[in-house]
């Protein structure tokens, strides 16, 4: 296989040839190695490039397949994480400077996940500082660049992970999601990004930013791929108080069904107004293609669904305020102009107006919960405007804010908002060959019906294998 073509493939592709002993992990590590140091110049996707603990590990699992050992379809495969997430003996930054000695002491249970499963770290991914912003843009150690168009964002504080896959430099990452940032960045690259139901994965040993909207979750090329990766990540973790003991199923065992049967829902309301006409057009095919493959559409009533983003910002804030009040008090003039903003405005809120968003969030749940109740699957757009350049989302001096991007996560907040699974796919593209997404919006802990649609939109559509012009 050309190495083009190996770092693009799928793990579900992967998988076989490196149990088979056809493929090395190490050949995997080293043209994943090789890949990001010719092209990380343009991309900036990393903060830390594990070089040689990754070929560490590659060489201990072409060891222990060779020895019989074979762990699963992530043993060998390379993953990088958000640099939130904690890896042991590795700075954790958060992408902020204020926490550049903080030294890992042990893995986060993610990381511990992954390396159990065999899987190859590669490095930590770029973010926006403390994963407060919604446009990819960090003061302190500059944008990653969207690989299908380098003068563009690659969106949301999970940036780099979404640069990375999309990019080939890794076959996998994770990513976190608090207002959207697995899913803009997906749906802005052109891959596949799933932020499950709030306390399907565990966040110990991850940064906070806000611990009642704060998801962490898959990033990959392929809607197969993220359900690989959530059957080595889902499950209770007695370390992170807000994680579920719901049972876990294989999420992998519905990818094969197709649309036959599925009830899809499509708002009338809110999520297709105010959005770009390309955009829309993109999804509305995606969702006309689901009802001539099988699926059962039909439009539902949320005219309350606008309140969803409005609310996840009141939580956010004030969490995020009380998690970082100490760092804006004592090292506030370290931070970026737009973060230390948004913190000294959320410490002082009052009281009441949290309150007033929890009580909110449990009206709006249980709206979204009601209609939820007749589907199997809710789809909307993931964005509802074209990607913008970096440019536009870069504040200018003096400023704060920057004249782009500020609607970005007008639709992927609700689904913090209520925690239920909802995943990020590409759709088309535009004019001018930019990625759409598609989301996929699913009842809670029912991530295996999410996959599903996606997966069987993936074949249908016939997306997947359209790469960046990066080549």
């Amino acid at each position: 296989m050309p190495d083009n073509d190996l770092v693009y493939a799928s793990i579900d592709e992967l998988a076989p040839r490196i149990r088979s002993g056809a493929l090395s992990p190490v050949e995997l590590t080293q043209a994943s190695l090789d890949r990001i140091g010719r092209l990380e110049p343009q991309l900036n996707a990393f903060l830390e490039v594990f070089s040689e603990s990754a070929l560490a590990q590659a060489r201990e699992a072409e060891v222990d397949i060779a020895g019989g050992n074979y762990r699963g379809p992530l043993h060998g495969i390379t993953i990088a994480l958000k640099d939130l997430i904690d890896v042991e003996g590795t700075i954790t930054t958060g992408g902020s400077t204020v926490l550049n000695d903080n030294m890992a002491t042990s893995d986060a249970t993610v990381t511990r996940l992954l390396k159990e499963a065999g899987a190859i770290i590669i490095g930590k991914a770029a973010l926006v500082e403390f994963a407060m912003g919604a446009t990819g843009v960090n003061p302190h150690y500059g944008p990653s660049h969207n690989p299908w168009n380098l003068e563009r964002i690659c969106c949301g504080s999970s940036m780099g992970s979404a640069a990375a896959v999309a990019a080939g430099l890794s076959v996998g990452a994770l990513g976190s999601d608090t207002g959207g940032s697995i899913r803009m960045p997906a749906a802005v690259t052109g891959i596949a990004g799933l932020k499950p139901t709030y306390g399907r994965i565990s966040r110990a040993g991850v940064l906070d930013l806000s611990w009642s909207c704060d998801h962490v979750g898959p990033m990959t090329r392929t809607v197969a791929d993220c359900a690989h990766m959530m059957n080595v990540l889902a499950g209770h973790d007695p370390a992170d108080p807000a994680s579920s003991r719901q049972p876990v199923p294989d999420f992998t065992s519905e990818l094969d069904r197709g649309f036959e049967g599925l009830r899809v829902g499509v708002p009338k309301e809110f999520f297709f107004d105010n959005v770009d006409p390309e955009v829309e057009a993109a999804v509305r095919a995606g969702i006309a293609l689901m009802e001539r493959e099988g699926a059962s559409v039909r439009e539902v009533s949320m005219p309350w669904a606008a309140l969803g983003r409005t609310i996840n910002i009141g939580l956010l804030g004030s969490e995020a305020a009380a998690v970082h009040r100490e760092v804006v008090q004592t090292r506030g003039d370290e931070l970026s102009p737009a973060v230390r903003a948004r913190l000294e405005s959320a410490i002082i809120t009052p009281a009441v107006d949290y309150i007033d968003a929890q009580r909110a969030r449990r009206v709006f749940i249980e709206q979204m919960d009601a209609v939820m109740g007749g589907l199997d699957v809710l789809v909307t757009p993931s964005v509802p405007i074209q990607t913008p350049t970096i440019a536009e989302c870069t504040p200018p001096p003096g400023s704060p804010d920057a004249p782009g991007g500020a609607n970005l996560t007008e639709f992927t907040g609700v689904f913090d908002t209520t925690g239920q699974p909802s995943l990020s796919m590409n759709c088309g593209f535009t004019k001018d060959g930019m990625p759409i997404g598609m989301m996929i919006n699913g009842r809670a802990f029912d991530e295996v019906s999410v996959l599903r649609a996606g997966a069987a939109f993936e074949q249908a559509a016939g997306l997947v294998d359209r790469r960046p012009p990066l080549d």
